[in-house]
């Protein structure tokens, strides 16, 4: 097994091939015959050994598996970088989502985004979905998307008001008050959404 996953005669097959086949450890006296217990512990130390050996060996492949972008978080991760995120949720989850902490990636990037709404709108004393009902309602928004001229537009503005409040109620509150494990691909999702709409927020705000 270990010639065809390092090749024979390479620095890594020498350095595990005698800590993974050698699974005998006990004791050899010349003298008289090893006893039966001693063997079958110096079977279950080796054995126990070579294990540890050949977890090594696996994570040490994950982890080149990973840095190549062929497992599933590497592929993400890949993809992660090659996104143009808005500035502000890329310094509120850079860090986290690189290091695997994808939930609380979500979540602050849910936090920027609220921060964003309120810097741009100027709106202090409300927060989550009431800050984004306040500052994008159709009927007297302080940020507009378009120029509510009709009821096309009306719906337009109610529409993205509605995507605003439900990531907040959605992706931040859940996060803040229990434990959810996001997988790589959903996060990623997560975050270019929010990214999305904070990109919105920049443009009808100028």
């Amino acid at each position: 097994m270990l010639v065809s996953v390092f090749g024979a005669g390479t620095v890594e097959y020498d350095r595990y091939h005698w800590r993974v086949t050698r699974l005998d450890t006990a004791s050899i006296n010349m003298m008289h015959q090893t006893p039966i217990h001693e063997v079958r512990e110096g079977l279950r130390r080796g054995i126990a050994t070579a294990k540890a050996h050949l977890e090594t060996i696996k994570k040490g492949f994950l982890e080149e598996l990973g840095d190549a972008g062929l497992t599933s978080a590497g592929k993400t991760l890949k993809a992660y970088e090659g996104m143009e995120l808005h500035p502000e949720i890329e310094r509120a989850v850079g860090n986290l989502y690189r290091d695997g902490h994808y939930a609380n990636a979500v979540e602050d990037a849910t936090k920027a985004l609220n921060a964003l709404v309120r810097m741009r709108s100027g709106v202090e004393d409300k927060d989550g979905s009431a800050l984004m009902e306040a500052v994008f309602s159709p009927k007297n928004p302080v940020l507009k998307f378009n120029k509510l001229a009709d009821a096309s537009d009306i719906d337009e503005q109610r529409g993205f008001m509605m995507m605003f409040a439900g990531a907040v109620a959605g992706l931040r509150n859940p996060r803040a008050h229990k434990i959810i494990k996001d997988d790589p691909e959903m996060a990623l999702e997560f975050i270019a959404f929010v990214s999305l709409l904070a990109k919105l927020v920049d443009k009808n705000s100028k």
